[in-house]
């Protein structure tokens, strides 16, 4: 369903009331008398900007009150508007909400409830006048005074997280701080929006390269792929094993994963069949961050190293130390192309790394966190040859993601600003962003076009350098 169709099919064979239609309404002898007393008010205009085009609202003073006029604020919304068997009766474009209003009475109907307006809607010359503010919420619709600035459709308030482009444009995101599951496709115009799905396990998923598609896992294990047009489920193969860190082949062909319990083992499924097959079995545990090159040639991955525990021949709790000297992550990377292939090790060093990304080169880069905060955080770049070295930014680098043109990375300023970054190859980073806000989550196309944030738990999308807020704060759920 789009916000721009009108389901309001039991009103069908209403007459609907366009324009110039309202005075056939107007002139019922069902208008009350308090209506027509206004004959003599002083009409003008306000300007706003409704759904991102600026429009003159026809307005007329009533007892120091702005009124506006119902049938151009209805059509402006894609309201229905029709005569009912109790005078107005209105429908938002989604059917969602019924709204039902008399000339001259303070009290209107808002799907079976009744409220109050301040003043009574009223009749100037031929035409219906009411509260703005009330007739826009009414209708389900948002309005920001401040910045005259109306939507259709309110934008949905809370907090975000798990932001997704899907390759029809949309942009989808968990609401986090919903009491159960709820994921939303946002348009990149502000208040167009649909609930997506209502699955717990969807909550977040393996995007494939084309972004059609999404992969997760149930409760049981078993691996469901989602359409991310449609919202749709199926299930993929009947293995239940322990799959994560799942990772999408760049043909879409192929699910590659971490397996087992402790996260050791290395596996993928076939799209098409179901099948899994083992890939690397060494045993070593505490696998994570798997990444697959877009030729699907090798694989890297981060080990978590844990201490070493020792004791002496009678195993006694009190000769029980652990040595954590060589403790920390490390990166591996492995030839998917050569069966019984070793992981290589990539890196000694004990810092955190974070991120991996492997480019089109062949070159692994990755975010190095030093363990004890004592350093900023540095972008590393490991050349085939194994060489490593930093990207330079001028801000701290905390997040970074590859993109078929190289890298987005997001960092923090000295003065606490994020600023994000495209970098293509060799050549100096673009800044994309800039904003003093905090950034807590960015998504980038796929290609590297388009690109979202999450900030303060909202949903912002960002178009030539400026940001278009998708939802709400928190604080607006009540």
């Amino acid at each position: 369903m789009t916000n721009r169709k009108w389901i309001g099919a039991a009103l069908a064979s209403a007459l609907l009331v366009t324009g110039g239609a309202v005075s056939v309404l107007a002139t019922s002898s069902q208008v009350s008398a308090a209506a027509v007393k206004t004959a003599a008010a002083e009409e003008s205009s306000t300007t706003w900007s409704i759904n991102g085009t600026q429009v003159a609202l026809s307005t007329i003073n009533s007892g120091g009150y702005k009124l506006y006029s119902l049938s151009q604020v209805a059509a402006e919304l894609g309201a229905g508007l029709v005569r009912g068997s109790s005078g107005f009766q209105l429908n938002d474009s989604k059917g969602l909400h019924n709204v039902q209003i008399q000339a001259g009475v303070r009290s209107y109907q808002v799907d079976g409830e009744t409220l109050e307006f301040t003043v009574a809607p009223v009749m100037h010359d031929r035409k219906i006048y009411v509260e703005l503010t009330k007739l826009v919420t009414a209708l389900g619709g948002e309005l920001q005074a401040d910045a005259r600035t109306i939507l259709s459709f309110a934008r949905p308030a809370g907090s975000f997280d798990t932001l997704h482009w899907s390759a029809d444009g949309g942009l989808i995101a968990s609401q986090s701080d919903a009491e159960s599951a709820l994921l939303y496709k946002f348009t990149q115009t502000p208040g167009n929006y649909d609930l997506f799905t209502t699955s717990e396990g969807a909550v977040d998923y393996a995007v494939s390269a084309d972004q059609q598609w999404g992969a997760f896992n149930d409760e049981t294990g078993q691996l469901k792929l989602i359409n991310l047009s449609t919202g749709v489920i199926s299930s993929l193969g009947k293995d239940t094993s322990v799959k994560t860190d799942l990772v999408w082949s760049g043909d879409g062909k192929t699910i590659y994963f971490v397996q087992g319990d402790k996260q050791e083992k290395l596996a993928q499924i076939s799209v098409e069949t179901g099948e899994v097959k083992s890939l690397l079995e060494d045993k070593v545990e505490n696998k994570s961050e798997l990444r697959v090159s877009a030729d699907g040639k090798s694989a890297v991955y981060i080990v978590n190293v844990t201490g070493v525990a020792k004791n002496d021949a009678d195993s006694t709790e009190a000769s029980l130390t652990v040595d954590y000297s060589k403790a920390g992550e490390q990166l591996y990377k492995l030839d998917l192309t050569t069966k019984g292939a070793k992981p290589a090790a990539l890196t000694t060093a004990l810092d955190n790394k974070l991120y991996p990304e492997i480019l089109a080169g062949g070159s692994v880069v990755y975010l190095s966190a030093d363990p004890d905060g004592n350093a900023a955080n540095t972008l590393k770049q490991i050349a085939a040859d194994g060489t490593t070295s930093d990207i330079a930014l001028s801000a701290e680098a905390n997040w970074s993601k590859g993109v078929t043109t190289g890298l987005i990375v997001s960092g923090t300023t000295a003065d606490g600003s994020t600023v994000i970054y495209s970098i293509a190859g060799n050549a100096a980073p673009v800044e994309l962003y800039r904003t003093a806000d905090d950034v807590s989550e960015v998504s980038v196309s796929g290609d590297g076009s388009k690109l979202a944030i999450v900030s303060d738990g909202k949903v912002l999308v960002i178009q030539n350098g400026k940001a278009l807020e998708l939802s709400s704060s928190p604080e607006a759920v009540n």
